[in-house]
């Protein structure tokens, strides 16, 4: 990081830029602050991150990403989270997209398009700042059963999707308190015992924040509060719901994965680069541990291997050694620039603020069953992939999501 390296023409540089940038904030926020409404509500406190690993060994730059064919081009938007599935000679994806759509795509085609808030109208969903919340943002998607999708939406809970018969249905609505706290901002999920029409089953799903909701992400990611939890979901054969928190202070729960030993999950605290493991069953039920950390990046979903002996995970925003300026990590000592930057900067140009200040880097990381990273697949410049929401395989291809990409990429796996 640029304050602890001796100088350097370059680390000169970036000191100086640092400089401008807090003196620059501090007069913004002394001419406007009076003039325009403040956000009370934000209330930011100190965190601190470990300095970014560098990009060696597993983690050195490669150009994999580089390679992917765009599926879909231009045709759909932010499929964030993927279920991929072969039959035959055809490659099945399902997905959701910022636009409240949810799409059956056999073979590069879309086949079915659903609307998990079936009375919007399509042309007043555009994916905007505005309508998100009226249209619906579907997050994770897993399947259910043989005949069922099951959808985190971002606003409104838990929904079953049959892309068959055209029918969504929700199934638990987060317009509820859960320990005196809201349950708004559901994002990744995984299903436990969910594999028969007739069987109950449990869904753990991650609530990211009980401050903001997801068009205001960034809030608690400059907030800097570990508000997050992953709840857990219990249904009985007819589908009656009981609620509980399984975890709490999660700093921006995201991605969900069932573990393969059975007793365990994880869950990413994206916005402090790491991964939890959380045990909900056998000895240590009720018990968690860090999985893997300061990973070099923002780990958003993770998905199970399809040969089951490793995890994909998505790097929404990457952080490492060898970048000019880690800028979540510089401002965890800073909350007085991040109050500052959440008054001056309108709340619907906020997150794009993000996207402008990232290194356009795309990034891929596999770990093995024990949160050792393994593998790992680039964009180094960021020209066909950045921020990756998630990977998934079928034994010989990555099919890969983003929140903000128009298309969903294809890329040959490694060996």
């Amino acid at each position: 990081m640029c304050p602890s390296q001796p100088p350097t023409p370059t680390r000169s540089k970036c000191a100086h830029f640092w400089k401008t940038l807090i003196v620059v904030t501090a007069i913004f926020t002394a001419l406007f602050g009076v003039l325009v409404y403040l956000n009370e509500e934000f209330e930011p406190v100190v965190y601190r991150l470990p300095s970014p690993p560098s990009l060696k060994g597993p983690l050195k730059p490669n150009n994999y990403l580089r390679n992917a064919q765009m599926l879909l081009k231009g045709q759909i938007s932010g499929p964030e989270s993927l279920v991929v599935e072969k039959d035959g000679k055809k490659t099945i994806i399902y997905t959701g997209t910022w636009d409240g759509k949810l799409l059956k795509i056999v073979n590069g085609i879309v086949q079915t398009t659903l609307k998990i808030k079936p009375g919007k109208k399509a042309f007043a969903c555009g994916g905007t700042y505005h309508t998100e919340p009226k249209c619906g943002r579907p997050l994770g998607i897993r399947r259910l059963n043989e005949k069922e999708f099951i959808v985190a939406e971002a606003y409104s809970g838990l929904y079953t999707v049959d892309f068959e018969k055209g029918i969504v249905n929700q199934l638990f609505p987060t317009e509820q308190t859960l320990d005196k706290k809201n349950c708004h901002f559901a994002n990744d999920l995984d299903v436990l015992n969910g594999k028969n029409d007739s069987n109950a089953f449990t869904v753990f799903f991650s609530h990211s924040s009980t401050r903001w909701d997801r068009r205001r992400f960034l809030h608690d990611f400059f907030e800097g509060k570990s508000t997050g939890r992953l709840i857990r979901v219990e249904f009985d054969v007819n589908l009656k719901p009981k609620a509980s928190v399984a975890l709490d202070g999660l700093a921006f729960a995201n991605g969900v994965q069932l573990h393969p030993d059975g007793e365990s999950l994880l869950v990413s605290e994206c916005s402090r680069a790491r991964i939890i493991r959380y045990f909900h069953s056998g000895p240590k039920r009720g018990q968690y541990s860090v999985f893997t950390k300061n990973l070099p990046g923002f780990p958003d979903n993770i998905r199970l291997s399809s040969a089951g002996d490793s995890f994909f995970v998505g790097i929404a925003s990457v952080r490492h050694s060898d970048q000019f300026i880690p800028f979540i990590d510089f401002l965890g000592a800073h909350p007085w620039i991040r109050w500052g930057i959440v008054q001056i900067v309108p709340q619907r140009y906020l997150a794009s603020l993000l996207t402008l200040i990232s290194q356009k880097y795309g990034l891929v990381v596999e770990l093995d069953l024990n949160g050792k990273i393994i593998r790992s697949y680039h964009d180094p410049t960021g020209t066909v992939i950045q921020g990756v929401s998630q990977a998934s395989d079928d034994g010989d291809f990555l099919y890969i999501g983003s929140f903000h990409a128009d298309y969903i990429a294809k890329v040959p796996k490694k060996g």
